[in-house]
């Protein structure tokens, strides 16, 4: 069996494919896999660590605003057909799964005009322009959450799968990966972060309230990643965190995250779609912060109807300081039984 996996623009399209690719291989030791990625993304970097094959095209999504760079966008839109039919040509797959980006719109659409099996996941709640473009004429769409079906007018080739999340989620329980990073029992732990790049308005709200927990003298220990971009300028900002205590500690990067969501009682992040899987994955109770600054604000959408099934806490980045995240928090924490409804 042969598979061509196609996704870019951002990690949350990338990871997915990796996912799967490495699902496929485990049940069909002789599958091979290649992935398809966007000329020039950073999140290329991800494929290349597989050392599978990778091919890569050079599209560009169209922004709602008229400008120039439209007009060249749409040029390598019309463009990548052609370059897409040449890397199926080579690569011969038996079905083409696409997980999100411009990336997959030539090859899910020139796999279908070439009759070959095509499969879309869609891991956000709001389907992407791509998805809905196309999943009709799809074999089958595959859905993280049972909401997105409420955007969708055929629901007949869609089964609700969830979304594949790195390894190492779901391999220990909450008591051993507490034991692991030695948290006690009777401790709180909140774990904070903004994605890989982190946030600056989180950060500047974090700060505000790790100041908070400090002067309330709750037992909680807390750990936040500002993002490896923006971890220096906040020590300097902020130096009365450059030293980890035993209640607080600031990181660049969280390295061990799969432990550390398994083992936390609460999380403060964004509401990427892979957030929210590895948020459902470890049952880690949330207070969300969307980004404002994503496409057709799938952030929001992911967060809102994470509120809405009970799972976590939504504040808008406009509303965030570091009060109304105490206050928030306190009430999660202080109320065990909402703690446990929210898991």
């Amino acid at each position: 069996m042969r598979v061509l996996l196609c996704g870019g623009g951002t990690g949350g399209h990338v990871m997915p494919a990796i996912a799967i690719g490495e699902i496929i291989c485990k049940n069909f030791p002789s599958a091979e896999i290649a992935f398809a990625g966007r000329q020039g993304g950073n999140e290329n970097r991800a494929y290349k660590s597989t050392g599978r094959k990778l091919y890569m095209i050079d599209i560009h999504g169209i922004s709602r605003s008229i400008n120039i760079n439209n007009v060249k966008s749409l040029f390598k839109v019309i463009k990548s057909g052609r370059t897409a039919r040449n890397i199926i040509k080579d690569f011969n797959p038996d079905i083409i799964i696409g997980t999100g980006g411009y990336v997959c719109y030539p090859f899910i659409r020139q796999g279908q005009r070439m009759k070959i099996r095509t499969v879309i996941h869609e891991s956000n709640v709001y389907p992407g322009l791509v998805t809905r473009l196309l999943y009709k004429k799809c074999d089958a769409l595959l859905l993280n959450l049972e909401g997105s079906k409420d955007y969708l007018k055929n629901t007949g080739n869609i089964t609700v799968v969830g979304n594949p999340t790195r390894s190492g989620f779901g391999g220990t329980t909450k008591a051993e990966a507490r034991r692991l990073l030695g948290v006690k029992d009777d401790e709180v732990l909140i774990v904070s972060f903004g994605g890989s790049l982190g946030a600056e308005k989180l950060n500047e709200a974090i700060r505000d309230f790790l100041v908070l927990v400090l002067k309330s003298g709750m037992n909680v220990r807390c750990i936040h990643a500002t993002g490896k971009t923006h971890y220096n300028g906040f020590i300097e900002k902020y130096p009365e965190f450059a030293e980890s205590s035993k209640r607080i500690k600031v990181l660049p990067y969280i390295e061990n995250m799969p432990t550390l969501l398994t083992a936390a009682d609460m999380a403060i992040t964004r509401s990427g779609a892979i957030t929210i899987a590895e948020l459902a994955r470890s049952a880690t109770p949330s207070i969300l912060i969307p980004s404002p600054n994503v496409t057709a604000n799938h952030q929001y959408i992911n967060a809102e109807h994470m509120k809405k099934i009970g799972a976590s806490e939504l504040i808008t980045e406009d509303e965030l300081d570091g009060k109304i995240l105490f206050k928030k928090t306190l009430e999660i924490v202080s109320n065990s039984t909402k703690r446990d409804r929210m898991s």
